[in-house]
């Protein structure tokens, strides 16, 4: 074989690799491509801790048999309450007083006026709860003595500060507000008969 031909096989192979780089090159960039819309198309897909996720509307769900309402017989439970009888206000204003009172019935200084408050009155008017009722102005006009004994024990700043703390409970109030409402419909109703 000669140069020429030498030549001509080397410029044949040079051809065949160089159009063999071409396709390769052509290959390389069409699976480049492919590669970069694939990767465009899963960032467009929200990722948690790179497991993508995708916002694809579910699956509606076949709706249930509806279920026909068939309604208990039990016992009607009304929401309001029937309003209290005036006795059983009566009563509950005095149970509520003489709670408040049982509270305090350890304190020496309440002790103390509510011995006075007997000793005086001859056990008419026992404790506080004597004096938080209706009849205070009866009691008061039959009993003056009471003013004394109230006068006596004021002048102690400890005996002061247990009534201001037993008026200042908005529970007491109440009750004596009620006993003394209660008295006074009963005397209006007294004097329209």
């Amino acid at each position: 074989m000669s140069k020429t031909s030498y030549f001509l096989i080397g410029v044949i192979i040079t051809a065949l690799l160089f159009m063999g780089a071409v396709r390769g090159y052509e290959f390389y960039e069409r699976k480049a491509a492919q590669w970069e819309a694939e990767r465009e198309a899963e960032a467009s897909v929200f990722s948690f801790q790179n497991v993508p996720l995708t916002l694809a509307p579910p699956t509606p769900e076949p709706p249930s048999r509806p279920v026909l309402f068939v309604p208990q017989q039990e016992k009607e439970i009304f929401l309001g309450e029937e309003p209290l009888s005036t006795e059983m206000q009566i009563q509950q204003a005095q149970e509520t007083i003489q709670s408040i009172l049982a509270d305090y019935r350890d304190n020496p200084d309440l002790r103390a006026f509510n011995q006075d408050l007997r000793n005086e009155t001859q056990g008419v008017a026992v404790d506080l709860s004597s004096l938080s009722g209706g009849d205070l102005s009866v009691l008061l006009r039959e009993n003056p003595q009471i003013r004394d004994v109230f006068v006596q024990h004021m002048r102690n700043p400890n005996f002061v500060k247990t009534v201001e703390q037993i008026l200042s409970n908005p529970q007491f109030a109440q009750s004596v507000q009620t006993l003394q409402q209660t008295k006074s419909s009963a005397i209006t109703k007294k004097t329209a008969k």
